[in-house]
């Protein structure tokens, strides 16, 4: 659910500093973020090598783990767009945002989080040192578990160009296995979520089938009918989080996590079609109101606002199309837990 309020912080918010009138309003980076590991509860201090990588030509995260295909052109910008899961601080969102002035598109990336990383001897030989237990968890070689596992690991401490090791784990992570260089990332605050699109209005979505759930514990209630439906906030948040539930018929459904992320895909090309609009630069000042409380990003500095502006304009002015990649993987079950296995080379 993370990725809409990620959108305007790339397309809208950063324009806000070329048209409001007075003043800026940037946003800011939050503070670090101790995080509950999504392989195991513990938490202590970590102690490893930080090793010079960039001498060390040998260097690999994973044992050679590649995509079949290039999915984005090289010149392409991209952004990735985090969100956590209200209850702790596993990635419940990783998606790239794609935009190519070659082809004139913004291609939408979703990765399901279950994907399966084949980690190199350096990462696991780290952990080893870090914290070992992490080995015996399931669930580890999960994509959503990555950023725990940077972040353990201390990688590219003080060195990585986010400055974050559990953003810099991630990025690195995607630009090795699928060659797409991650220009800035968003990570967005869940609770924003609801008011950005009770803001504009809600938006006007396809339903596949009758979503219905309740789960108190993450404050989560879905009732949404099957068909096209304009939804609020609450019910956004249903749909882009719903992957199991009663249908019409009161049977239980287990829909499963790609699922989800069709219906996230769906919703945000719904979403930039309908917001994402010229007529919307003259909301920019509340927009980024919003987005400032709800937004941490790498996107700072006058260099890079002119650049994302030029680029938000261009994309606006020349109605560049929006698509949505689909990945190709099988589901296999390995050590007891699900996966998702990536086509390779």
């Amino acid at each position: 659910m993370a990725f809409f309020s990620t959108v305007f912080a790339v397309l809208f918010s950063i324009m806000a500093f070329q048209n409001l009138s007075t003043g800026s309003v940037e946003v800011q980076p939050e503070e670090p973020v101790v995080i509950t590991p999504t392989p195991g509860p513990q938490q202590g201090p970590v102690v490893v090598p930080n090793d010079d990588l960039e001498e060390d030509e040998g260097f690999s995260l994973t044992n050679n783990q590649k995509y079949f295909e290039s999915i984005v052109h090289p010149e392409s910008t991209n952004v990735l767009l985090l969100g956590t899961e209200p209850t702790g601080f596993n990635f419940d969102t990783i998606m790239i945002l794609s935009i190519d002035k070659h082809s004139k598109k913004v291609k939408i990336i979703s990765l399901p989080r279950d994907i399966y990383i084949d980690y190199s001897d350096y990462v696991i030989n780290a952990l080893k040192k870090a914290k070992p237990s992490y080995l015996k968890e399931k669930g580890m070689n999960r994509i959503n578990a990555a950023p725990s596992i940077g972040q353990t690991i201390e990688y590219q401490k003080g060195i990585g160009r986010f400055n974050k090791t559990y953003i810099d784990f991630i990025a690195d992570l995607i630009e090795e296995i699928f060659d797409i260089h991650i220009d800035d990332y968003a990570y967005v605050k869940v609770n924003g979520f609801r008011n950005i699109v009770d803001y504009f209005g809600g938006v006007t979505v396809h339903v596949p089938v009758h979503m219905e759930y309740y789960d108190p514990y993450q404050d989560l209630e879905i009732y949404i009918e099957k068909g096209t439906q304009t939804l609020n906030g609450k019910q956004a948040e249903g749909y882009v989080r719903f992957r199991q539930g009663w249908d019409e018929n009161g049977n239980f459904v287990n829909y499963g996590d790609i699922f989800r992320k069709e219906n996230q895909n769906r919703f945000i090309k719904a979403f930039i079609e309908q917001h994402v609009t010229l007529k919307n630069l003259a909301k920019l000042g509340k927009i980024a109101e919003v987005i400032s409380k709800n937004v941490s990003t790498s996107v700072k500095g006058w260099d890079a606002i002119v650049k994302y502006g030029a680029l938000a304009e261009e994309a606006l002015n020349n109605k560049y199309s929006i698509e949505n990649y689909k990945l190709e993987f099988t589901e296999k079950f390995i050590n007891g837990s699900s996966y998702v296995l990536i086509k390779t080379k």
